[in-house]
């Protein structure tokens, strides 16, 4: 492509030749052949960016080359833009049902539908039109989905789950399994501990199932990575809002609220009866208690341990989870600890030896200020 049609796409100034072409777009700066374009938007990455090869570069505004580039104002929407482009083709099921689709007689699939092999659908089902299903993914009865999702191989989607338009479920996702819910006939030796008993019972003491009845509800535009497990509320309805993206090998769980716009990064775990507001981002590990609320805006950094209410727009960091500014402080105390302790060993020391010298001096009879002293 020229540089004059990247430009126009990614809404760009150029700076260089409108017929100079480029043939790849490179993985890194530093890493570009003579024919490639690259991008480089890292301040560092910028510094050293004489020893890139790239015929032409995308960089932030305000930066100056001595080389062909184009400058954008939002470098990962110049990105995106290029590679919505550039994106090689996918490959889907036919329009149709595929031959060794299960589907029950009584489900509603759209005629512009496209269902893969091995799919299996429940009574009742209803799939709107435009959304593909790939292999192997099994949705169960009384299922609602809208147009234009796309659900990649191997989802697993239980019954009475309400999901919307141009939903995504990468490969293995799972909506509307139980949720975790147990309760004992007689009080359980964790209640006795919360309760401050400290004899514990030996006796058998089964757990009992409490029944899911609830569901899950998956509301328009969210994309749901993969192996993440999304569960059935025990009342009334799992939700996630409009928007939200979910990365891979996310676990929320039964009667959880999940706002608009969310992030939720890999491995986050998010307990009971959670509410996550609209924007709010959950880094990658971060656990969340039952019952917590966390307000819009809010950043919840890696690995964190959320153990209390979190207000909005606020950012927390460590486990249990704190302000920012709070455990940066305290991380900047814990460095000087070594030499507290170190101080406070001398200190320690010295009283030591004034308080012998003080019992001696008493011991000897001799009066401080007196003119034998």
């Amino acid at each position: 492509m020229s540089l004059k049609e990247i430009a126009a796409i990614i809404g760009g100034q150029l700076h260089g030749p409108n017929d100079l072409i480029v043939e790849n777009i490179a993985t890194s700066p530093f890493e570009a052949c003579e024919s490639d374009l690259a991008f480089a938007f890292d301040k560092k990455l910028l510094k050293e960016i004489e020893n890139c090869k790239a015929k032409a570069l995308i960089v932030p505004v305000g930066f100056k080359l001595d080389r062909p580039f184009i400058a954008v104002e939002r470098p990962n929407l110049a990105i995106y833009k290029v590679l919505s482009v550039l994106q090689p083709k996918r490959y889907y099921p036919a329009l149709g049902i595929h031959a060794t689709a299960v589907v029950d007689s009584s489900a509603e699939i759209h005629p512009e539908a496209a269902i893969g092999p091995y799919v299996v659908i429940g009574a009742k089902t209803k799939i709107g039109a435009r959304t593909k299903i790939m292999a192997g993914t099994v949705i169960g009865g009384e299922v609602t989905i809208g147009q234009d999702c796309l659900f990649y191989p191997n989802c697993n989607v239980s019954d009475y789950v309400k999901i919307g338009n141009r939903v995504i479920l990468q490969q293995g996702a799972s909506l509307g399994a139980d949720g975790f819910g147990y309760v004992t006939e007689k009080l359980s030796n964790m209640e006795r501990r919360m309760a401050g008993m400290k004899e514990l019972s030996l006796e058998s003491n089964p757990m009992l199932k409490i029944p899911q009845i609830g569901t899950v509800i998956i509301e328009d535009d969210v994309e749901i990575g993969s192996n993440t497990t999304i569960d059935r509320a025990t009342i009334g309805a799992t939700t996630i809002g409009r928007g939200t993206k979910i990365d891979n090998q996310v676990m929320i769980a039964h009667n959880c609220k999940i706002g608009e716009e969310a992030i939720i990064i890999a491995q986050v775990a998010i307990a009971g009866s959670c509410s996550i507001g609209e924007r709010v981002i959950l880094a990658g590990q971060a656990g969340i208690k039952d019952h917590i609320t966390i307000g819009r805006d809010a950043i919840i950094e890696g690995q964190a341990g959320v153990m209390r209410d979190v207000e909005p727009e606020d950012i927390q960091v460590g486990a249990p989870a704190r302000p920012v500014r709070d455990f940066m402080s305290q991380v900047a105390a814990a460095k000087k600890l070594p030499k507290l302790l170190d101080e406070f060993r001398a200190l320690s020391k010295r009283v030591y030896e004034l308080e012998a010298q003080l019992a001696e001096n008493s011991a000897g009879g001799v009066c401080v200020g007196s003119p034998n002293s």
